[in-house]
């Protein structure tokens, strides 16, 4: 690797001489390889041909003139190794469905209640009730049974029994393992575990060694039963004796890997940082216990590995911290500190009201105890298990933190809506207990197998596919399998919400006050919690409000979600992703993807993994997590002078003053409104305050995280959004925070600039000054035209000209400029050791490839896909074009046009431009327009409006003309998800009566072709595959709301287990920006590999990528390579073959018109005596029409200015449509539907609008009375594609400003 990476440096010096030139160079030239299609292989080992069948169509690209080929001279110097992209393999999985609930049968939504009532009790003890729901469930629900009751669920069963107290009944333990068969499950290594570790501490050898014979009948071995999570040491040596009882076995499993060494290098001494303060002078908590979880940092008699496994034990430890809060605080102290004396007294209370009500809950599950509220009772059969897995004090502190965490949120002042609320403190229960047990399963072996792994990450290995996939069968063999069912909603609600009453029966605060009778000073107890309604955005809501005097206090502590000081920076490589939920941090359990509200996404995660599909996309990952960090110490010692300044500075917020009320004004008493408005002018600055404090609080992490990692490696792990992008996980402190978090950090290793990283350092600097859209050489000559004030930043940047201040990102221009000083003042830049990380960003990332898409090769122009002088700035040619058009129109005397000529600039139309790839409508847009309209100045302020209409269709026109194929391809993406929303298994559609299938509609629908009917079986998600065979499901669904009744109020929440029908309108839109931002993810981690590869180090911001200045070159050449790879695939005919395979087996709703006899049959028109008319209404020929207007009555739901979809008939008109009319196949909620979003508009505007989304404007005049319509199926089918334009990708390989 380190020779390629030579090769690629000592052949790259001619390319960058040419590169930073201003001439034009000939026409490109291409290797060999690329005259007979392009090759690329991620990999240095080639992965396993899987057993599906290749569907991509690969799309060979036709060779250029023979002039480019006579050269045989390569592009540039980085070649990736031979070898595909590999073919997509498509995951199929049932689509999800509605049934009804059969008879004595849970019905879905109930199944995960049942299965977390049943982990519950299995472990409190109460195994017996725990039985019974698994015999209920395997009785009334066999078939979900047989998929989700696995081996883990049943060793669960087998753990509780042999862990049974006050003695294991090891009886019902065996009888257990012995029917499993019954319920068609093979016993596991972790079966054979439990019941040998059971056996061993009873010291039942003989049973043990039985267990142990039966084991390796079943194909286990000792070595792997040593190795096991499940046992613990003195477990294993337990094991060898009676593993001795067999035959002879080998020593005890040596580790794995030696321990890395422990450095010596002394500590760099910071100034410590003044943290922040609350109202009396104190610290604030959550700083405080930041500080306290980084003292793991300094634990130095241990190895790296070993001090991130404390450092996240100490993550764990802080939230424990967290709850017990201020614990040692005497009830004397309220004076001094209220907040910690309030905390303390509802601490107590609480807790014993805990106690109380477990005992009310042992008393209804023993049956001794019964109340008069029959519906209590049951609700403490369902949330009484969940009480007892966890201690009294636990649950205390987890309710009352969470309550003043959530103060404020939601759009609610002094206060939170309810459901939040409750499901919240639900939630961190059900956290807080997994990681109790997640910390129990933890022993030798499986720490010397996570080692042996992080080493081979660390040292490169993992990066061979063979050996990848190798580690990942022995990881999966290793890990713990416990059963850990999700609590679903409805648990979670109804947990918070008795701790939350018996919080708000006990938490009090005193209020001085006055007895009238007596006129003297008393203190009330009034509740520091009250439930209430209140509206909310037109609805009413319940609420949980906080009283105004603990709002007071905590506006000064806020104790917010960045009081939780976990998942921070690790020390050491990230644990490589080995598995879909295997990756990340040492000890955490981790997704690789962000899945919110759709577990359908989940499920095909897990189908691909287990199809190996993934490899890949761990890959990527692991490049990306594998990149060493650390603090820029110069950069870190300026913003601790800064901010211990407590002035405003470089974006630091200032240190906040004593808030001191307005004056009253002289009115205040007898004027209502000038009460009023003193009374909002006083919220609205303690409401600043608060957020002010907020940001104080946020700089305040980044710095004590700064300081703690000043003289250490930091790493951060990586995971995905549902579109593929990569992200951090850890969320205070990384490379895509604000400035201050780039400015303190550079790359762990350092490398020699070489004879061009000194001028890519100077190039970087004049982007970070905004000097980006020059050619390279100018950028480079501006950076030396301010060499005077690069180095008296450097110097002084505090005291100095602080020129560094007027840059948009100014900490790390500040690094820059330090870097830049001291590579001068070496003597020899070429030599210097630089750790700057330069930056190469994408020209509007989204058209490159929308262009690449298409071919379109004006758009390629704009977006430099093309070789040219100078960087092409997109939103400066739309801007220019739009100015054209409003001369063209001003000479014409339009009067908007004379209004706004001479006034476009580039800062009005770039968001539009920015988002208009991405799907964002008329509305959104003129929105955009409109707000950059009020800051132009020489805009009437009373013609703002009507402006932004006129000159959002001009931005439309624009773009439309520049990117021709662009928005002919996001036509097709979204029609096509558009046919996919609206389709239903062949199943659903009874084919004799061409109507939904009777069982499947609901009690009582008379009509089985009605509207709902039909929406009600629309399930079908949009699904792609990208690339790199990563499955993407789009989220969108109507989630299904269900009443749940809690102590408190009846919560109305969401469900996402529930299946329920999919949201046509939003699956539409949100396709084609969904699918371009994961061919960017594709892209960035196809770079990754290929960076890896060539030896560079990779950082990736989405489409900003980020290497040393020494290989800015190289990575520009991988970027190059890897997007010509990407799109060498004909990757719109892969989604449509895709398409058509996925969805095969799918009918499409149409309407076709019913010709009158005589007329010709057209296009999308039925004959009016045709079979399928005939089978449907089984009545004579005479009456056909009149049936087929009786069987398809309109909607009652739907709007009456519809557009119609068949062509008029000859005669007739009607304000109203047809009554046999009915579109079930339009969208419920278009977005385009002008005349029901903009409101009293003149009808120039909506014409204009209309116009531009280019329909027609959807009035109700009269029509002509069309044909009755025939409801139909038909298979699904999709648009052709739209021809490709003249435009080569190849051509991005002698693009200087493909990335710049």
């Amino acid at each position: 690797m380190l020779a390629v990476a030579s090769t690629l440096r000592r052949n790259r010096a001619p390319l960058a001489s040419a590169r930073l030139a201003p001439s034009r160079r000939p026409a490109p030239t291409f290797p060999l390889s690329l005259k007979h299609g392009f090759r690329y292989r991620l990999h240095s080992t080639a992965a396993a041909e899987e057993a599906a069948q290749p569907l991509a169509h690969t799309h060979t690209i036709a060779p250029l003139p023979a002039r480019a080929e006579a050269t045989g001279q390569a592009l540039h110097s980085y070649t990736p190794m031979a070898g595909n992209l590999e073919p997509i393999r498509i995951v199929r999985l049932p689509e999800m469905k509605i049934s009804e609930r059969e008879s004595g049968k849970f019905a879905d939504h109930q199944l995960p209640e049942q299965m977390a009532v049943m982990y519950a009790c299995l472990n409190t003890g109460d195994m017996e009730r725990a039985r019974r729901i698994f015999v209920t469930l395997h009785k009334n629900n066999p078939d979900d049974m047989l998929v989700l009751g696995d081996i883990r669920m049943h060793n669960s069963f087998i753990e509780s029994y042999m862990n049974a107290s006050p003695s294991p009944r090891t009886k019902e333990a065996l009888k257990w393992f012995e029917s499993l068969s019954k319920y068609k499950v093979k016993p596991d290594l972790t079966s054979f575990a439990i019941l040998i570790r059971g056996f061993i501490k009873m010291d039942s050898m003989h049973t043990a060694k039985v267990m142990m014979m039966e084991m390796q009948k079943a194909g286990f071995s000792i070595d792997e039963l040593r190795a096991s999570p499940d046992l613990q040491a003195e477990d294993v040596d337990k094991v060898n004796s009676v593993a001795k009882m067999l035959k002879p076995v080998s020593a005890r499993l040596a580790p794995l890997v030696q321990p890395a060494p422990v450095s010596s290098d002394p500590p760099t001494v910071y100034a410590e940082a003044n943290p922040v303060k609350n109202s009396k002078n104190e610290t604030v908590v959550g700083v405080r216990l930041m500080r306290n979880t980084l003292d793991a940092l300094s634990l130095k008699d241990l190895d790296r590995f070993e001090r991130q496994l404390k450092l996240e034990e100490r993550s764990y430890q802080s939230a424990l911290d967290k709850m017990e809060i201020e614990k040692i605080s005497l009830p004397e102290q309220m004076n001094v500190k209220p907040l910690m004396g309030y905390l303390w007294r509802w601490h107590e209370s609480l807790k014993d009201g805990i106690k109380a009500e477990l005992k009310r809950v042992n008393a209804v599950l023993e049956r001794r105890s019964l109340s008069e509220d029959t519906a209590l009772d049951k609700d403490r059969m369902l949330y009484g298990p969940f009480l007892k897995l966890l201690s009294p004090e636990k649950l205390s502190v987890i309710t009352i933190l969470e309550l003043l965490r959530l103060n404020n949120s939601g759009g609610i002042i002094e206060g939170m809506k309810s459901a939040r609320a409750l499901i919240g403190i639900g939630k961190a229960v059900e956290s807080e207990y997994n990681a109790e047990q997640m910390a129990k399963k933890s022993n030798k072996a499986l720490f010397d197998q996570r080692y042996s792994v992080h080493q081979l990450y660390g040292s490169g290995r993992l990066f061979n596919m063979a050996v990848r996939k190798a580690e990942t069968r022995r990881s999966e063999a290793m890990h713990p399998t416990d059963w850990t069912p999700l609590w679903p909603e409805s648990t979670r609600a109804k947990v918070g919400s008795v701790l939350t009453t018996l919080l708000m029966d006990c938490a009090k605060v005193q209020i001085p006050s006055f007895n009238p009778e007596t006129n003297e000073s008393i203190v009330e107890e009034i509740p520091a919690f009250y439930h209430a309604y209140q509206y909310n955005k037109g609805q009413r809501v319940g609420v949980i409000k906080v009283h105004n005097h603990i709002s007071e206090i905590l506006s000064s502590e806020p104790t917010g979600t960045l009081i939780h000081p976990s998942l921070l920076p690790m020390l050491v490589h990230p644990r490589p992703w080995l598995a879909y939920n295997d990756g990340g941090y040492l000890s955490a359990k981790s997704m690789i993807m962000r899945i919110r509200h759709c577990p359908q996404q989940y499920d095909y995660l897990k189908k691909a993994h287990e199809e190996g599909h993934l490899f890949r996309v761990y890959n990527g990952l692991d490049v990306l997590g594998k990149t060493q960090w650390a603090v820029n110490k110069k950069v870190l010692k300026t913003v601790l002078e800064a901010w211990n300044s407590g002035k405003e500075f470089g974006k630091i917020p200032a240190a906040a003053g004593q808030i001191e009320e307005l004056p009253k004004p002289d009115d205040y008493e007898t004027s209502s409104k000038a009460k009023a408005k003193w009374l909002a002018e006083n919220r609205r600055l303690k409401l600043d305050a608060k957020n002010h404090h907020s940001l104080r609080c946020d700089v305040n992490y980044k710095v004590e995280i700064a300081r703690a990692f000043a003289d250490e490696p930091m790493y951060f792990p990586h995971n995905l959004d549902f579109r593929g992008r990569a992200y951090p996980i850890p969320p205070l402190f990384n490379h895509l925070g604000n400035d201050l978090c780039r400015g303190l950090l550079m790359f762990g290793e350092a490398k020699p600039l070489g004879p061009k990283g000194f001028s890519w350092l100077k190039i970087h600097l004049a982007n970070l000054a905004g000097f980006d859209k020059h050619s390279l050489s100018a950028r480079a000559q501006f950076t030396m035209d301010h060499l005077e004030d690069i180095l008296d930043s450097a110097d002084d940047p505090m005291g100095g000209r602080r020129w560094w201040l007027k840059a948009e990102d100014p900490w790390q221009c500040l690094a820059t400029c330090i870097e830049i000083t001291d590579a001068v003042r070496s003597g020899d830049p070429e030599s210097y050791m630089s750790r700057i990380p330069v930056h190469q960003d994408g020209t509007c990332n989204g058209l490159q490839h929308y262009a690449a898409l298409g071919g379109d090769m004006a758009g390629a122009q704009q977006v430099n896909l093309v070789p040219s002088d100078a960087p092409q700035d997109v939103y400066s040619g739309v801007a220019k074009s739009v100015e054209r058009l409003l001369q063209k129109q001003a000479a014409e005397g339009v009067e908007y046009a004379q209004i706004l000529e001479g006034r476009i600039s580039r800062k009005i139309v770039k968001q539009t431009v920015m988002t208009n790839v991405y799907g964002v409508t008329f509305v959104g847009a003129r929105a955009q327009i409109e707000n950059r309209l009020k800051e132009t100045e020489g805009i009437p302020a009373d013609k703002v409006h009507a402006l932004s209409t006129y000159l959002t269709q001009q931005v439309f026109a624009s773009i439309g003309e520049m990117f021709t194929g662009a928005r002919a391809i996001q036509d097709w993406l979204a029609e096509s998800a558009r046919r996919i929303a609206k389709s239903v298994p062949k199943t659903v559609v009874n084919p004799e009566t061409d109507e939904i299938q009777e069982s499947l509609t609901g009690k009582g629908r008379k009509k089985k072709t009605s509207r709902q009917a039909i929406a009600d079986q629309q399930m079908t998600s949009v699904i792609w595959t990208t690339p790199l065979n990563l499955p993407i499901v789009q989220p969108y669904r109507k989630i299904e709301h269900k009443q749940v009744r809690t102590n408190l109020q009846s919560l109305t929440i969401r469900d996402p287990t529930q299946a329920s029908p999919v949201n046509v309108q939003k699956q539409r839109t949100a396709f084609p920006p969904n699918f371009i931002h994961s061919l960017d993810a594709t892209h960035m981690l196809m770079s990754a590999a290929g960076c890896v590869e060539a030896g560079l180090t990779f950082a990736s911001v989405h489409d900003s990528y980020w290497t040393h200045a020494c290989d800015v070159e190289v990575m520009n050449e991988v970027l190059r390579k890897q997007f010509i790879a990407l799109h060498s695939n004909n990757i719109m005919k892969n989604l449509e073959n895709e398409f058509m395979e996925r969805y095969r087996d799918y009918l499409y709703p149409v309407s076709l018109a019913i010709t009158n006899p005589g007329e010709p049959v057209l296009e999308g028109m039925i004959a009016w005596d045709d079979e399928r008319i005939r089978r449907r209404g089984g009545k004579s020929d005479a009456s056909l029409a009149e049936a087929a207007k009786d069987e398809f009555l309109p909607d009652p739901i739907a709007p009456k200015d519809e557009p119609m979809t068949a062509s008029a008939s000859a005669g007739g008109s009607s304000n109203a449509k047809d009554p046999s009319m009915f579109h079930f196949g339009e969208d419920e909620d278009d977005e385009h539907d002008l005349s029901s979003v903009i409101i009293e508009e003149d009808e120039a505007e909506l014409e204009a609008e209309a116009k531009a989304m280019g329909k027609a404007l959807r009035k109700q005049v009269k029509k002509k009375t069309p044909n009755r319509m025939f409801h139909t199926w038909e298979p699904i089918s999709f648009p052709p594609l739209p021809d490709r334009g003249e435009f080569d990708v190849r051509n991005v390989a002698e693009s200087d400003y493909f990335f710049s």
